[in-house]
């Protein structure tokens, strides 16, 4: 079964030390098949682990995505405008783009799976997208 892959969940397999790391590798070895890797979440995660783990962990990332561990999936045009749509609906939560981005390529992809480990944003928005937050 495919899972669409936030920032948090990204950054959190790659950092032993993350509080979400354990539950991240779990997720990410079961679902080694079905890794969706939004286009939008690359850059965030890549500075993520360049400030906070050197360059060596963003090179672990690259290599991931080099060799297939991910699927990249790019927005499509139209989902620009509901990503932007999904942000102005949801203005109370402050989602900005990435979360928004997420949300709308769930709903292009008929993917109902987001691993997060952002709470905060994803809970509410499950409910209204019918979406099913891992882990």
């Amino acid at each position: 079964m495919s899972v669409i892959l936030d920032t948090g969940i990204v950054y959190a397999y790659y950092d032993r030390s993350d509080r979400w790391h354990a539950s991240a590798r779990a997720l990410l070895q079961a679902e080694a098949r079905g890794l969706i890797l939004p286009a939008v979440v690359i850059p965030e995660a890549d500075y993520l682990l360049g400030q906070r783990l050197g360059d060596r962990s963003r090179r672990t990332l690259y290599q991931g995505i080099i060799g297939g561990h991910y699927f990249v999936a790019d927005l499509a045009r139209a989902s620009y405008a509901r990503a932007a749509a999904i942000d102005e609906q949801f203005a109370d939560l402050g989602l900005g783009f990435v979360d928004s981005a997420i949300v709308a390529l769930s709903e292009s992809m008929k993917v109902k799976r987001i691993a997060t480990t952002n709470r905060r944003h994803f809970d509410p928005l499950a409910g209204r997208f019918s979406l099913e937050i891992v882990p």
